[in-house]
């Protein structure tokens, strides 16, 4: 699947946007936890930077004149992230079910936290796509 063009963006909070794609997708994202976590990118936790954001002249990325862009297949992947469609917790829930895992040996076998693991089967925290395919690949080890 190919991610396309952005074609708007917006600012709905002090970090977050609305975007729209030109497949007709729409998603919002919040980038707090990337702000926080990437000390380079502090000055975008200023609401005046923050609402500087703009489509790059392509519409393949977003952009902070003379600062930061995030690209198009970037940010798509975090806003299916955040709206909880890349795994939904459901799904996490029944793969482990499947496997009849506990909390310790999901941890274990994904090489994350048991608090993390907790936070996915709740919904607290979106699925990230990265431990989505960890959970596909799980699936081909035990099968080869």
């Amino acid at each position: 699947m190919s991610i396309g063009k952005i074609t708007s963006v917006s600012v709905t909070g002090p970090s977050t946007l609305n975007l729209q794609w030109d497949d007709g997708r729409h998603g919002q994202i919040d980038l707090s936890a990337i702000i926080a976590a990437h000390p380079a990118l502090g000055s975008l936790a200023n609401a005046d930077v923050f609402a500087g954001v703009a489509i790059s002249p392509d519409g393949w990325s977003i952009e902070w004149p003379g600062e930061y862009d995030f690209g198009s297949t970037q940010l798509r992947r975090w806003a299916d992230e955040q709206a909880g469609e890349t795994m939904p917790a459901a799904a996490f829930r029944q793969w482990m079910e499947g496997h009849a895992m506990t909390l310790d040996a999901a941890a274990v076998a994904l090489g994350l936290s048991r608090r993390m693991i907790a936070y996915y089967l709740s919904g607290e925290q979106p699925v990230p796509k990265t431990v989505m395919l960890a959970t596909l690949g799980y699936e081909r080890m035990k099968a080869a």
